[in-house]
């Protein structure tokens, strides 16, 4: 740990300064605007009292389920491109990068998963302004008594775009082209996940970005432990070539 704060001290500082600074601006920017209301506003229609695009074919069986499901493969393809990297040439040399690609998608996603279901918060469309029957709540209110937990903050889906984030922690000091595109890849694929769902009345912005923070910070917390695996593997290296 020492040894690697050593050597990322400055960005491992301003990425700590960058996390409490959007930690800040979240916390007070969407409760004090009413920014979340205003963003979904045009998918309600008050009339019928109901979001008419839940139900949506592109946004219910692509936006999410389809790319749910391609995120899962991604993952996993990761996973098998980690355990072939530990005896081909080619990939022997990010075997340990991608082991911990995966190791941190399953952890943010899980997490966030967990964050969620143990929330007050609920969704747009559980909301009573929205023709639900759960109260709406802001970031640190208390939940009244007798309501039902909401279950539905941070945002789920847009994690799973999100995770890819891993990529460029793993990859940024090696190779950093194609860690910066998956950096841009996960952030606009998390954009665009989170936004389906706010046009399905499933979640606000703020849940959304919210999400993107936690892998964030996942990330970073372990950043760490790949400098470990891949100092280890180096050590092993010129063990065996002795």
């Amino acid at each position: 740990m020492r040894l690697w704060l050593d050597l990322h001290q400055n960005w491992a500082i301003k990425q700590l300064v960058l996390l409490l600074v959007s930690a800040l601006v979240l916390g007070l920017v969407f409760p004090m605007t009413g920014l979340d209301q205003y963003l979904i506003a045009p998918y309600f229609d008050a009339d019928n009292q109901q979001f008419s695009l839940k139900h949506d074919w592109f946004l219910e069986s692509v936006l999410h389920t389809g790319l749910k499901y391609g995120l899962i493969v991604v993952a996993f393809s990761t996973l098998v491109a980690a355990f072939i990297g530990s005896i081909n040439v080619s990939l022997k040399v990010h075997h340990q990068r991608l082991l911990w690609v995966f190791m941190l998608m399953l952890i943010s996603t899980t997490l966030i998963s967990l964050l969620k279901h143990s929330s007050m918060h609920a969704c747009p469309n559980d909301l009573i302004q929205y023709g639900g029957n759960l109260p709406y709540l802001q970031l640190f209110d208390a939940l009244p008594v007798g309501a039902e937990a909401g279950k539905c903050f941070p945002g789920g889906h847009a994690s799973g775009g999100f995770a890819l984030m891993a990529f460029y922690f793993a990859f940024r000091d090696v190779k950093p082209q194609f860690a910066k595109s998956l950096l841009l890849l996960s952030l606009s694929l998390g954009f665009v996940m989170g936004w389906a769902q706010m046009m399905r009345g499933e979640h606000f912005l703020s849940h959304n970005l919210w999400s993107a923070w936690v892998v964030w910070a996942i990330c970073l917390i372990c950043q760490p432990l790949l400098f470990i695996l891949t100092l280890n593997k180096n050590l092993n290296i010129k063990k065996a070539k002795r």
